[in-house]
């Protein structure tokens, strides 16, 4: 990205942006958000110098939120998905998260401001009660600076309802293939200082493909007290019991014919079945003009999980802490905000893998097909632990009223204490279980500084203009140094400037350019009968532009969109396939498309009506990172919305792919040349009801 391509943009920026700055204060709308995950202290979304997106209370109000993913599609650079169905969410943010087979990897996620990710960088959405869900907060682009490792590709904060609210409310919700909805939430108030509010949630569909029943039941109690005026304490159970068939892949034939039906792969019985329980406690104490927010948590999940080749059957316990203190104080005159804390957190998996009990075979003794998800015989168990830790600085200034600049460092340390008893293995070549006794023990250990700089000008109340040099550390996962023990950390270095404009009359445009330069990318890897490894590319470069805008055309009526540009490519890539090397230099990485946009129009009048259409288009992408064929993606997947509220009463029926399109949501193809197609959701409908009592 040259010099004059990022002058022509800022310039289009400006002159855009000027019409409109014409609307009356009669229809002045309060955009200035106020988020605290970017920097850890409150600042508005103007003043923060990094890529970040907000999904408000309305916009999840108004979606089924059946998963995360509902709240997170169409923002610019984050791509938010389904690889199963539509019941679990899978999450990139500028190419971070690609090589996550499920759950998320390599973006920090928070709930409440509570981490929710283990060490090694995994994530489980399983657990968020979506319907509790209050707002979202995207930043994008590495903050290991404050986050530490496995924020390489960004940080998510899902926020909740506030007890303090005192919500009361019932809420039904039923659409195609019997999917359903029940949520209660009731909340105690105590005074003027205390609160507590109790959720329970029921979801439940049977799936529009064969093999995709999914439902889930959760309960949560969330308590607030205020000890003074200036101090806090919240504390957060939870406990969640969700279940999920995964239906797998189809031949591209298959995909054409009928894309409910069950999958073609061998392993017709995958699904994953889980137990979960957290706890956190939350306190925030003013002193002066010093802030401490100490943080402590507790999570403890099980899950019986069938996937390719082999059943997983274990669980852990992950400890964790974060205490951060804030001083509020002046240098040379200038006020400024010194950010300080340490972290830690510890995870003990603990689990075995099983081989499946019920299985069809040929002569040759491979298997063509499950029968069941029972297990049979034990193929290995393990016993690991992974901790890290970390201490972080991060000085805030404001030489002048228009200037905001930060300077931060952070040292973390990641170890890897793995250790499995193998007894037997699935071969991919000749797909049938073989005996393979061995002992595995992998000791590692990262250590990594990760420095921060950025700037924020505030040309006048309407524009700002940022800009910031940022790092990030991604350490392998332990599945993936199971797999390969020589696996590096990722290390990015990125390069972001940007500009904003908030106008009166409700009116926004955000414009990001960036370049990263990344080493050590852990790449995926399909092999042969769907077996995947993972190796690192000597360096990766990743260019974008992201750029979201929204409008009121009249009182009430919002239209806008979103457009991203993604360039990633391998500078220095020599890929391992079957004891053979491939050099995949200059090739782009797959499935991320190069364009992507989406538009919509959102109405709400004074009487309460309301109704929204919008519209997502994907363009092709590569399937391989050999780069040996594209998939088309889709063009202008439209969803629809009509609905009413009123003080008491929240009605919505909705939409998805109004002109049931048939695409996939995704196309791999592993290195003899067999394709995988993921199909995408047809036609869906879905109706809801709420009352505030």
């Amino acid at each position: 990205m040259n010099t004059i391509t990022l002058s022509a943009l800022l310039i289009s920026f400006f002159i855009a942006t000027n019409v409109m700055a014409t609307e009356s204060k009669e229809q002045k709308q309060q955009l200035d958000d106020v988020v605290v995950t970017a920097t850890r202290t409150e600042r508005k979304t103007d003043e923060v110098a990094a890529g970040i997106s907000t999904v408000s209370r309305e916009d999840i109000k108004n979606s089924r939120m059946f998963g995360i993913k509902e709240g997170l599609t169409g923002l610019a650079g984050v791509q938010s998905e389904s690889k199963n169905g539509g019941y679990d969410s899978r999450l990139i943010i500028r190419g971070a998260g690609l090589k996550a087979q499920y759950g998320v990897r390599e973006i920090m996620v928070l709930l409440d401001g509570v981490p929710i990710t283990d060490p090694d960088g995994m994530t489980r959405f399983d657990f968020v009660d979506t319907q509790q869900v209050d707002r979202i907060d995207v930043v994008k682009g590495p903050n290991s600076t404050l986050y530490g490792a496995n924020a390489a590709g960004g940080v998510v904060n899902i926020l909740t309802k506030s007890p303090f609210e005192e919500i009361n409310s019932l809420k039904f919700g039923y659409g195609d293939n019997n999917t359903q909805i029940y949520n209660l939430m009731s909340t105690l108030k105590t005074g003027d200082d205390t609160a507590v509010s109790l959720s329970a949630t029921r979801k439940s569909t049977d799936g529009w493909r064969q093999w995709n029943k999914f439902d889930s039941t959760q309960v949560g109690i969330k308590g607030a007290h205020m000890l003074s005026s200036k101090s806090s304490l919240e504390l957060s159970l939870s406990y969640t019991n969700a279940n999920i068939q995964l239906p797998g892949t189809l031949t591209k034939a298959a995909f054409e014919s009928d894309s409910t039906q069950l999958t073609s792969e061998p392993w017709k019985h995958s699904g994953r079945y889980s137990k979960i329980y957290s706890t956190s406690m939350k306190l925030e104490s003013e002193i002066g003009d010093f802030k401490l927010k100490p943080v402590v948590y507790y999570q403890n999940w099980q899950h019986f999980h069938p996937v390719t080749g082999l059943i997983n059957d274990g669980g852990a316990e992950i400890y964790g802490t974060d205490i951060q203190g804030d001083w509020n104080h002046s240098i040379f005159g200038a006020s400024g905000t010194l950010t300080t804390g340490i972290a830690g957190q510890m995870d003990t998996p603990k689990g075995n893998k099983y081989a499946y009990r019920d299985v069809i075979t040929i002569p040759s003794g491979r298997i063509t097909s499950t029968l069941s998800d029972a297990i049979g015989a034990e193929a290995s168990r393990s016993d690991d632990s992974i901790s890290k830790w970390g201490v972080y600085v991060q000085e805030s200034i404001r030489p002048v009223k228009s200037l905001i600049i930060d300077a931060g460092i952070r040292l973390d340390q990641v170890f890897f204490d793995l250790s499995s008893e193998n007894y037997l293995s699935f071969d991919y070549a000749t797909g049938r279980y073989r005996t393979d006794r061995r002992t595995t023990n992998v000791n590692k250990e990262y250590t990594q500084v990760s420095p921060r700089f950025g700037a924020v000008y505030k040309i006048n109340d309407v524009y700002s203009l940022y800009g910031t040099v940022s790092t990030g550390f991604q350490t392998p996962q332990s599945s993936e140094l199971e797999k390969n023990q020589n696996l590096n950390p990722v290390k990015t270095l990125n390069y972001e400037t940007g500009a904003r404009a908030r106008f009166e009359g409700g009116h926004s445009v955000d414009l990001s350019l960036f370049y990263m330069d990344v080493k050590d990318e852990v790449v995926l890897s399909y092999l042969v009968g769907g077996e995947t490894t993972y190796n690192n590319a000597g360096s990766t470069t990743k260019k974008g532009i992201e750029l979201s805008a929204k409008y009121q055309v009249i009182q009430g009526l919002f239209v806008g969109g979103t457009y991203t540009y993604s360039d990633f490519r391998y500078d220095k890539f020599n890929e391992p396939i079957n004891g053979s090397v491939f050099n995949r230099d200059g090739n782009q990485l797959p499935y991320v498309p190069e364009h992507q946009y989406n538009l919509y129009a959102f109405y709400k009048h004074a009487s309460g009506f309301k109704a929204k259409l919008d519209t997502y288009s994907w363009g092709d992408y590569q399937v391989d990172n050999a780069n040996s064929g594209k998939y088309n993606g889709y063009d202008f997947l439209t969803n629809a919305m009509v609905g009413y509220e009123d003080k008491h009463w929240d009605i919505t029926v909705d939409v998805n792919n109004v002109f049931d399109k048939h695409y996939a949501m995704e196309v791999t193809k592993d290195s003899i040349g067999t394709e995988r197609y993921r199909p995408g959701a047809p036609v869906s409908f879905f109706g809801k009801i709420a009352y505030k009592f």
